[in-house]
């Protein structure tokens, strides 16, 4: 619901929400924008395909969920799908590289990063640089590492680093607004790499535009991400 909702914030137009069909209730109850629809393992692909002709980019894996059924969508999804996506969140959990000609945005914490690459966070955290651009060959993606200054890497052609966020960022659900910025971006046809690293300063000046600095929650950023897109 926080991605959907980010992306509207960031000026997406036409937002759909898909979920496994025992949550689909509980978010018809939370959001009101987006269009929602439903799906079960034995149908998940072929209904998310159909949902997605229509749209510009694709956001995987806030509220996704683990296991081995899940892991399979993700990749069939990417493997199927011809529209740039970002992976965030349950969507990581195991991911391995899939070949694809359109672009792939990952978006991990330190955490995150150091099972994609297997390691550990604290080898991550004394590493950030190398860590995200490793990563990014790795996967033939751009990688959005999260943290105090994100870093955003690309294959062969380096890093950028933003560097205007606040500590306030540091709580949960803050990631999964951050992934439907970049989705937004995304789908307005920005280049991979500077859609990804507007959508981190976007995210960051919307913090920080916030009232609360302490005690901000996720859904704060959503009423400040408009003014920050216009500063």
């Amino acid at each position: 619901c926080l991605t959907a909702l980010a992306a509207f914030r960031a000026d997406a137009g036409y937002v759909t929400l898909a979920v496994p069909e025992a949550s689909l209730p509980v978010v018809e109850g939370l959001v009101l924008e987006p269009v929602k629809i439903g799906w079960s393992d034995a149908d998940a692909v072929d209904t998310i395909a159909a949902a997605a002709e229509r749209a510009g980019a694709l956001a995987l894996g806030p509220g996704l969920g683990r296991g081995d059924a899940r892991r399979a969508l993700v990749r069939a999804l990417l493997q199927r799908l011809e529209l740039p996506a970002v992976v965030d969140a349950d969507a990581l959990f195991g991911l391995e590289p899939v070949e694809r000609s359109a672009p792939t945005v990952l978006t991990p914490h330190a955490g995150e990063l150091a099972r994609l690459l297997g390691t550990d966070s604290a080898w991550v955290g004394q590493h950030r640089l190398e860590a995200a651009t490793t990563a990014a060959e790795r996967f033939g993606a751009i990688v959005l590492l999260k943290g105090a200054d994100t870093i955003v890497a690309a294959p062969g052609t380096g890093a950028i680093v933003c560097d205007l966020g606040t500590p306030a960022l540091a709580t949960a659900g803050t990631g999964d607004v951050l992934t439907g910025v970049v989705a937004s971006f995304l789908a307005k046809g920005l280049e991979p790499q500077l859609a990804a690293a507007a959508a981190a300063v976007a995210h960051q000046l919307a913090a920080a535009r916030s009232p609360y600095q302490a005690g901000l929650v996720a859904s704060d950023l959503l009423s400040t991400l408009p003014a920050a897109l216009e500063a």
